[in-house]
């Protein structure tokens, strides 16, 4: 294990992006440094942070409790971000190793991840200027075990819930719906499993012997990750021989629409029949529950910018996930796509008709937070006719500029290939205008305004949509060969 470790420590050092450019190297590492050191420090100073804003409240407790909350919201970056490449084993597979003590190799290395190094960094210093100040010295190791024992259980139950959601998305997001209610429910006061949680802390720091409860929730939740990985380790194989006919979605009630119905079909088939596409496609319905966080925590604002930033998330995290592979996910076949007599301006036309359809969906599973205030569908509307205006045009555009290729045929688990920095450029225009229009009505004391101008805009998009269609057809035509060449590297 140790061997695999040091390979690993090998790999990282000598990745080819390293050698890209020194100066892209150097600045990462400066950003780096400079986010550990902001951490660190802000684990030094957070118990007079905390002191200030709960004055009557031990910050021994308020922060544990924190803490608390922190594990949920924790639990679902982690499924989004946190990756384990279950590829890095095969290199191991022919040489003489244990096979069951291989699989041990990625779950400890998620150890040594990056939310967990973060959360050590963060905890330390407060462990050192607070805890160990007024607590005796077991106390204080108890405290701290129990609380990043909590981390490193959300840690590898993050990637049993990931491994579960490639074969079953249901019980997935069935899950994370349960987390975030929880999550809600303890903001809003209805529940407090926050106090419930200090309590243990505060019992197990006076009773050393509770030290063996985090210790054991962590060794069961590793045990049972590693058991999950080890019973499917052949899961590709094994998976590919049990598909019928009866489980694939065909959609054949669109081809009564023409040629667009049927190209319509076959984007539909290809989201639903890969596991990368269709986990991006589930994951994008998580957006809808963003609005929880916000208006089920705070009392709904219509004159803030938050209700816009949280209406287009909601109507539009479709687009934001499955828009980063609009012309990507072609990779591994985009030399025959060119040679098909399909023109270009169609193939767009059909991906604008998808994500118009999966952006009406998602305001649609948003109208229920009319319960929460009735002014909130209307705005989701305004923000929904906004984003069919714009939000297409500019995924589709970048698409073009984006060479880097995400092959669906290899199906691997954990990995964020085709994804970079690129990704964000939409979200720039996307937030920006909003925010400049909110602030100059705001200026002008009509902050309502804002969503007639956002809806006249969308208006405007959704009828001048076979002229942008144009635009990024002639910029596609200038840079195929350039996406060719890209995604060739596959």
């Amino acid at each position: 294990m140790l061997l695999l470790l040091k390979h690993l420590y090998i790999q990282k050092i000598r990745s080819f992006f390293w050698k890209k450019s020194i100066v892209a190297s150097i600045f990462l590492s400066l950003v780096s440094l400079y986010f550990l050191c902001a951490f660190g420090f802000f684990g030094v100073i957070v118990d007079k942070i905390i002191a200030d804003i709960y004055p009557n409240n031990s910050v021994l407790e308020m922060f544990t409790r924190l803490v608390f909350s922190y594990y949920l919201v924790d639990f679902v970056l982690r499924f989004k971000f946190q990756t384990v490449s279950l590829l890095d084993l095969q290199h191991y597979l022919f040489l003489p190793f244990s096979k069951k003590k291989l699989f041990h190799f990625p779950l400890i290395s998620s150890i040594f991840s990056f939310f967990n190094g973060v959360a050590f960094l963060f905890l330390l210093p407060f462990f050192f200027v607070h805890v160990t100040q007024k607590y005796t010295v077991l106390e204080s190791i108890v405290w701290f075990c129990y609380i990043y024992g909590g981390i490193l259980t959300v840690n590898f139950l993050s990637l049993s819930v990931k491994f579960i959601f490639t074969k079953k998305a249901f019980l997935a997001i069935l899950l994370f719906t349960v987390v975030l209610i929880l999550l809600i429910l303890e903001n809003r006061g209805f529940i407090a499993l926050s106090k419930g949680y200090f309590w243990l802390v505060n019992t197990a720091m006076r009773k050393p012997w509770m030290l063996v409860f985090p210790i054991l929730l962590v060794f069961v939740s590793y045990r049972f990750t590693y058991h999950l990985l080890l019973k499917n380790r052949y899961d590709e194989t094994v998976s590919s021989k049990k598909t019928t006919s009866s489980k694939i979605i065909t959609f054949q009630f669109l081809e009564k629409y023409g040629n667009i119905g049927h190209l319509i079909m076959l984007e539909l088939k290809f989201m639903m029949r890969n596991k990368k596409t269709r986990s991006m496609l589930f994951s994008g319905i998580f957006f809808v529950f963003y609005g929880l966080f916000i208006f089920g925590t705070d009392t709904f604002n219509i004159k803030s910018f938050k209700s816009i930033f949280v209406g287009i998330f909601m109507c539009s995290g479709f687009i934001m996930n499955v828009g980063q592979i609009t012309l990507s996910g072609y990779s591994s076949h985009f030399d025959g796509l060119m040679t098909l007599a399909l023109p270009i301006k169609t193939l767009f036309r059909v991906k604008y008709i998808i994500y118009a359809l999966a952006m009406i969906l998602s305001y649609l599973l948003t109208i229920p937070y009319y319960f929460l205030d009735t002014r909130i569908p209307l705005i989701n509307l305004a923000l929904l006719i906004y984003g069919l205006g714009t939000f297409p045009y500019l995924y589709f555009y970048v698409a073009n500029f984006k060479y880097q290729p995400f092959d669906i045929t290899q199906n691997k688990k954990f990995d964020m290939q085709g994804f970079n920095l690129k990704n964000l450029i939409p979200l720039i225009p996307i937030l920006i205008v909003p925010y400049l229009l909110h602030g100059i009505c705001f200026l002008l004391g009509n902050v309502v305004l804002v969503y007639y101008i956002l809806t006249g805009i969308g208006i405007i998009g959704i009828a001048t949509n076979s002229y942008w269609l144009g635009v990024i057809e002639r910029k596609f035509h200038e840079q195929k060969y350039k996406l060719a060449e890209g995604f060739r590297s596959i």
